[in-house]
C-alpha cells in the first residue's frame, strides 16, 4: 500500500460542531449498544460513552487523509482556524 498524504491543516478544521462528528458518534454507539437516538442523547455530550471525542478524531483523520472533505467554514471558529492553519502551514505531509 502506498503511503498516504496527510493534510494536517485541513484535519484541524474539524470541530465538535461538525455534524458528521455527532452522526458518527451516535451511529457507533447505537450499533454497539442497540439503543435509540433518545438513549444516546441522554448520555450527554461530555459523557465518554457518547464517543464524541473519538468520533471527532476519526473525522479529523478522514479529512486529513482526503477521504472526507473539510467542513464548511464556521464563523464561530474562523479566527481559531486561521491561527491553526498559519501554525501548521509547514507541517503538511506529502
Amino acid at each position: 500500500m502506498d503511503e498516504i498524504s496527510l493534510d494536517r491543516a485541513a484535519a484541524q478544521t474539524v470541530h465538535y460542531t461538525d455534524p458528521r462528528v455527532r452522526q458518527l458518534a451516535e451511529a457507533r454507539w447505537r450499533l454497539k449498544e442497540g439503543g435509540t437516538r433518545e438513549d444516546w442523547l441522554q448520555l450527554g455530550k461530555a459523557n465518554p460513552e457518547a464517543l464524541i471525542e473519538e468520533a471527532r478524531d476519526w473525522v479529523r483523520a478522514a479529512v486529513g487523509a482526503g477521504i472526507l472533505p473539510p467542513p464548511e467554514p464556521n464563523p464561530m471558529f474562523a479566527e481559531f482556524d486561521r491561527m491553526r492553519v498559519a501554525k501548521n502551514a509547514n507541517q503538511k505531509d506529502t
